[in-house]
């Protein structure tokens, strides 16, 4: 058998995203409800499971004294220098942050961002997921030493920026999730749907493009 686990790093995102952990707690209980609602259809001798890096650490302020550490040792290993930024990589981090009154306003406001970034894959509790000898690591996009598996079986967005929708093929539909620029271009209208079991408004409504 095999078991795909979901590893989330919710915690992460109200330092790195300014993300409230309100909603970071809500898409937990959303997920695992989504979970366990798929059950009855995944097939036998394969299981999926949901954990969290925050459910690594007894509090929130831990988890800040530790990255702090992570900070401190990425900044060293840099020289003492920020994170250099291409372009690219300025408008990935601008497209992930949800910017705080004022945080613009600094120049370097992306480069200490992707500091927390780095920082972040540094503490020793994410070191100790990572170094599982169990773990096959997977991620919608490339990074080395890590299976390449797509957001869908047609799409390589990352699903935390994007979203799903499903495209018209024949009598059927293919499963696609769009950047923003490409949600952008494209021509779509919402359809209804009922899920019995689950709730939301996630699951009330879809994109359907032509």
């Amino acid at each position: 058998g095999a078991r795909l686990d979901f590893y989330s790093e919710d915690i992460a995102v109200e330092a790195l995203n300014n993300i409230p952990r309100s909603e970071a707690e809500q898409y937990s209980a959303t997920f695992r409800a989504m979970l366990d609602w798929m059950k009855p259809y995944i097939p036998k001798g394969v299981s999926v499971t949901y954990r969290r890096y925050a459910e690594e650490y007894p509090d929130y302020d831990a988890y800040l004294a530790e990255l702090e550490v992570a900070k401190q040792r990425v900044l060293e290993a840099n020289g003492g220098e920020l994170p250099k930024l291409s372009e690219q990589q300025k408008a990935a981090t601008e497209l992930n942050v949800r910017p705080l009154p004022g945080q613009t306003d600094d120049p370097l406001w992306r480069e200490k961002t992707e500091l927390i970034h780095r920082a972040l894959e540094e503490t020793d509790t994410m070191h100790g997921y990572f170094n599982d000898p169990a773990l096959v690591m997977a991620c919608p996009t490339v990074y080395s030493g890590w299976v390449a598996v797509g957001s869908t079986k047609r799409s390589y967005a990352k699903f935390w920026a994007a979203v799903g929708v499903l495209e018209k093929s024949g009598d059927s539909f293919n499963e696609l999730v769009l950047t923003p620029k490409q949600l952008k271009a494209a021509k779509f209208e919402w359809e209804s749907i009922e899920l019995a079991g689950l709730s939301g408004k996630n699951f009330s409504r879809i994109r359907v493009v032509q």
